[in-house]
């Protein structure tokens, strides 16, 4: 069994966000498997590093649809959305200083109870503006390939730099 699984309660209405959520809960599985006893042998840094990735290419698109639908909740989500992905940055930072595996297991408490909440409490409250918008598959489609659909035998590297 994985560590987290999709459930169809996390449908936003729009199927690349729904594919890209699918994708980020087998990007965090794989960095629960790098970490656990009987793990893939991936190095846990190059699994964060496709875990920021894939997050950064999916809030930008989730952001455009919910600008396009004129989704109500946007700021905020917009903050939150921050906030997250610089707590896994952080993450990341501190296991690269410190190899510690308790960093990993912190990050994947928190990275399981935030899909739970957010995406189960904030993301799906998108469902009903997505639906009754025909451009919101239009700008998810236009943001580029869903994150399912990339080369997941190549890690992928972060966008944003920390340093700058």
């Amino acid at each position: 069994m994985s560590f987290y699984e999709w459930s169809g309660r996390m449908s936003v209405g729009v199927p690349l966000l729904d594919s890209d959520h699918q994708a980020l809960i087998g990007v965090i599985n794989r960095l629960h498997d790098s970490v656990d006893d009987g793990g893939d042998g991936r190095d846990p840094t190059e699994v964060f590093d496709s875990l920021i990735a894939y997050l950064e290419i999916h809030l930008a698109r989730e952001e455009r649809v919910m600008e396009a639908c004129k989704f109500p909740g946007l700021r905020e989500q917009r903050d939150e959305h921050i906030g997250f992905i610089h707590h896994v940055y952080e993450a990341r930072d501190r296991y690269e200083a410190e190899a510690d595996p308790a960093i990993l297991g912190e990050l994947l408490s928190f990275l399981k109870a935030w899909f739970r909440n957010h995406v189960l409490c904030k993301d799906v409250a998108l469902r009903r503006f997505a639906e009754m918008d025909p451009r919101a598959n239009e700008v998810a489609e236009s943001f580029g390939p869903g994150l399912r659909d990339m080369d997941s035998s190549q890690p992928l590297k972060p966008i944003f730099d920390t340093e700058s």
